[in-house]
């Protein structure tokens, strides 16, 4: 942006702030507990009591060591000992780096929010809330980066160098390329819509030229793969054998006989399940019209038994409109699912609830079905993003196909 007292510019720039600085041999709180919970199961307690042990360091200006660990663990029970603990020898292992309070979150300026809320609001290609969440936070954090950079005396705004030195100052702080290049796309799209609303914004031509350079600035290379992984086939059979409630079973059989996701679980109703006709009725992510696709007979007779625990099978008429599962959220799924993965020892990294669905598609190309009926079982908008199952499959059997 070149000319300081458009009314675009001051909303543009207005609009700025970042995850933290620049890059530091420092970590915050936030930051070495985020990679302490790395290789823990999502759903372990050990990041949460080492985050405690920490701000009590922090608090009484004590060294992360033996002496502080004694202090702060003299009264406690063994089962909060033990995490923080295991803390001390990752942090010792990590060579003791320094340790600093997180950031106190900044406030977006009224501007900011009136622009990312406004984009979030018309922008069509958003499906779902949680898109909304994600592109949300991505867009604040690139605010805040743009604020933080104006207010030590840099120049910043919604533009391709400050764009592309944003994208630089989250590789730096360790961000994953997935995350980087999902930031990057949503201030691309950003730039787009602002450039579609010129008029209401008053932008000259200086301005369009300075948003359109944001298209330019490149991602980080990263190959395109699946980043969960997925259960064999007797994994699976593992899993499903192993449970005991019925509910739980059901639940798990939509995911991994079916492949549907976790949203798309909760929305079932029992109208959408045709025993007749052997298909399930499927609303997906951000869709308002229902896909059918095959009632395979071992997710259905899993169904009859916990609707018939449930005393709703055979279903009524005046029963259709009910909930499959009544009051189920997509985060009690997930619970649920690595619960049962830990429970049967299944349980390792890149492994959740949606890894089910991965499962899914991988064993069905496995056991023949064409690429074309995986995605339309799947419901997957291109068949570029169906090919992933092939090129793991292709990894899988490499070895083995190779000749000697």
């Amino acid at each position: 942006m070149t000319d300081p007292s458009s009314k675009s510019v001051r909303v543009v720039r207005a609009a700025a702030s970042a995850a933290v600085g620049k890059a530091s041999t420092r970590y915050t709180v936030s930051q070495i507990i985020r990679y302490f919970a790395a290789d823990l199961p999502a759903s372990s307690n050990y990041p949460r009591h080492a985050k405690s042990y920490l701000l009590y360091c922090l608090e009484h200006d004590f060294s992360i060591d033996g002496m502080s660990f004694a202090r702060f663990t003299a009264d406690l029970p063994p089962n909060r000992v033990s995490p923080i603990r295991k803390f001390l020898l990752f942090y010792q292992s990590m060579g003791q780096p320094a340790v600093m309070a997180d950031p106190k979150t900044a406030r977006l300026p009224v501007a900011a929010n009136e622009l990312i809320l406004r984009f979030i609001r018309e922008a069509k290609n958003l499906r779902g809330d949680r898109s909304k969440e994600t592109y949300t936070k991505a867009l604040n954090a690139f605010f805040l980066y743009v604020d933080n950079q104006q207010q030590s005396g840099q120049l910043a705004s919604l533009s391709g160098q400050t764009v592309s030195d944003f994208v630089q100052h989250l590789k730096d702080n360790g961000y994953s390329a997935f995350t980087v290049n999902l930031y990057l796309s949503a201030l691309k799209q950003l730039a787009v819509w602002c450039i579609r609303q010129r008029e209401q914004l008053q932008l000259n031509t200086d301005q369009l030229n300075t948003l359109r350079d944001i298209q330019d600035v490149r991602g980080l290379a990263v190959e395109r793969t699946f980043y969960k992984d997925s259960l064999e086939a007797n994994e699976r059979e593992q899993l499903l054998a192993g449970v005991t409630s019925l509910r739980d079973k059901a639940i798990l059989a939509l995911l991994g006989l079916e492949g549907l996701r976790t949203v798309e679980v909760t929305r079932l109703r029992l109208s959408d399940l045709d025993f007749d006709r052997q298909q399930l009725h499927i609303l997906g992510k951000g869709r308002n019209t229902k896909k059918a696709i095959k009632f395979f007979a071992g997710c259905r007779l899993i169904m009859q038994e916990y609707l018939a625990e449930a005393g709703r099978w055979p279903i009524r008429a005046d029963q259709r409109g009910e909930f499959l599962f009544q009051d189920l959220k997509t985060h009690q799924i997930r619970y649920i699912v690595d619960k049962q993965l830990n429970q049967h020892g299944l349980k390792r990294t890149g492994m959740s609830a949606h890894s089910l669905r991965h499962t899914v598609g991988q064993l069905l190309l496995e056991e023949g079905v064409s690429l074309e009926h995986v995605q339309q079982h799947l419901r997957h908008e291109t068949l570029e993003t169906t090919q992933f199952y092939t090129k793991k499959k292709t990894r899988k059997t490499y070895l083995q196909q190779m000749p000697d």
